[in-house]
């Protein structure tokens, strides 16, 4: 590639990120290296022109606006980068970090028998995803997709000599430095030592033959305050006895959706037939059942359920478990929803929901803000997905991601819509409802956690109930560097990761980005 013709005009698609809200103005260049190789020039050039006003992107799924922002003046687009497969040279399985997840499971799929246990959404990139930890329905079975990952290519900045360099780290590297590097972007990657440009994998998964999928609904009119207490308890013990090739997304609607729902998906073992899979699921679908019987009775699902993971485009063609092939099975949840305005939030869970919890969680799952329409928090809802089995076999310091206790992992959702054009997702007349709804999961938020502080936060958790947050579900409010609140939010999301271990990410950023071009709101500090 001529690095002189490295970049082109952006067009207003290159300037709004998935979610509505995301908007770059000032963008001047976009960078779209075809070839793993071409990344590091692109990068030269960017920092060379635009300084530390460069980010990167892949799929754009990032829920805070990291990269597209008004200081952004140019983009290194991934999106080209979008192969996976097994790559002869290194003798590894590879994805590319603009494969989006679509991709990389029918890719390694079709051509390998072969999966990873990675997320739902088809068109998140992986750039960002595996970066960030990376989990999805069969990490019960085989953990986080990080768990798996065996090397990267990554394209660092060397200050000494003002340009970038291609580098493949591992764990086995014999230098000391690349090592540490590897071993943070194993769940930190994003956006703080370098372009992340392909995955690599010694061994995946084998994908399963079969899965079966069931939903399961029940009626807000039929959940008053007991039902529901009892319905979570319900729920966390479930956790203790579902066998790890289950996976379970509980979605906590808002009360106007009409309905409470359940996704459950069970995973074929290994050279098992698809009767004999079907006749073993079906003794754990009638526990699942009949557990929930005793608090409130199911219903027929009306409308489809939305959130991430998992979300649906369609009702379900039968109420009946559906007994699915694999591919199947990711078709059938493969869903990133419209391009919409969003907020999110996190928390991972180590206990069962304390009384206090499950109380603020039913009175703002009641809760109508001002300013919005009629009917339009039917797709806010609180998720809680099933978390544990292989994920917990693994330490806290073995990869930057340390929450390896939790059982439970729960993503706060609030969407919305209106005929903003690109930009002008905040400005009047469609502020006002933007500020309803970022108010009403906030105040949902800091209200569940009123304990500890308004936050997850385990420092000030003496009964070891919460465990902090997840850095792939970005959240501002947390704390960033303009707030002065960055250390809070590191904490959450790395614990001892953070700075306490003498292994630990700000050594890592200080040692491979001292200069801090690779940074965002929430960025690892250099000091």
């Amino acid at each position: 590639m001529n690095p002189t013709m490295a970049s082109r005009a952006p067009m207003l698609s290159d300037r709004q990120g998935f979610d509505r809200r995301w908007f770059a103005p000032n963008l001047e260049a976009v960078y779209a290296p075809t070839r793993p190789d071409q990344v590091a020039v692109c990068l030269t050039e960017a920092v060379g022109r635009f300084g530390s006003a460069v980010k990167i992107a892949s799929g754009r799924h990032c829920y805070e606006n990291f990269v597209y922002n008004p200081t952004t003046r140019a983009v290194l687009d991934l999106s080209s980068l979008n192969q996976a497969g097994f790559d002869a040279e290194h003798g590894l399985f590879f994805v590319d970090a603009g494969c989006e997840n679509w991709t990389a499971y029918r890719s390694l799929l079709n051509a390998y028998g072969k999966t990873l246990p990675a997320g739902s959404c088809y068109s998140v990139g992986a750039g960002g995803h595996i970066s960030g930890g990376g989990y999805g329905l069969l990490s019960r079975l085989h953990g986080l997709t990080i768990d798996h990952l065996s090397a990267v290519d990554i394209a660092i900045w060397e200050h000494s000599y003002g340009r970038s360099r291609l580098l493949h780290v591992s764990a086995d590297s014999h230098d000391a430095d690349e090592r540490d590097l590897f071993w943070a972007v194993c769940g930190a990657g994003g956006g703080n030592f370098g372009v992340i440009v392909r995955y690599y994998f010694a061994s995946l998964p084998d994908a399963p033959s079969h899965a079966t999928q069931w939903t399961l609904a029940w009626d807000w009119q039929a959940m008053n305050a007991t039902a529901f207490r009892h319905f979570l308890d319900e729920y966390a013990d479930l956790m203790q006895w579902l066998p790890e090739n289950a996976f379970t997304l509980l979605k906590l609607n808002h009360r106007s959706h009409g309905q409470i729902g359940m996704v459950v998906q069970f995973a074929s073992e290994a050279g098992i037939s698809r009767v004999d899979h079907g006749s073993q699921v079906q003794v754990h679908l009638d526990a699942i059942e009949q557990r929930f019987a005793s608090v409130a009775p199911t219903a027929p699902l009306r409308q489809p359920l939305g959130g991430h993971l998992g979300r649906m485009h369609t009702l379900p063609t039968t109420a009946e478990a559906q007994q699915l092939t694999y591919l199947e099975a990711l078709q059938t949840l493969n869903g990133s929803g419209p391009n919409q305005c969003g907020k999110y939030k996190s928390a991972y869970m180590n206990k069962p929901f304390p009384p206090e919890q499950v109380d603020a969680i039913y009175h703002w799952l009641q809760v109508e803000p001002n300013d919005v329409s009629p009917g339009e928090m039917r797709q806010s809802l609180l998720q809680v997905d099933s978390y544990g089995g292989a994920i917990n076999r693994v330490p806290s310091d073995a990869t930057a991601v340390p929450q390896r206790q939790a059982i439970m992992k729960l993503q706060y959702q609030t969407y919305w819509s209106n005929s903003a054009p690109a930009g002008q997702a905040d400005q009047f007349p469609y502020r006002q409802q933007e500020q309803a709804h970022l108010d009403w999961i906030n105040g949902m938020y800091a209200d569940v956690y009123r304990r500890y502080g308004g936050t997850p936060d385990p420092a000030s958790d003496p009964d070891g109930v919460v465990a902090g947050c997840y850095y792939n579900y970005p959240d501002v409010v947390l704390g960033t560097h303009q707030d002065g609140g960055i250390d809070h939010a590191l904490w959450l999301y790395f614990l001892d990761n953070y700075r306490i271990r003498s292994r630990n990410l700000v050594a890592v950023k200080q040692r491979w980005d001292p200069d801090n071009v690779f940074h965002h709101a929430q960025s690892l500090p250099v000091r």
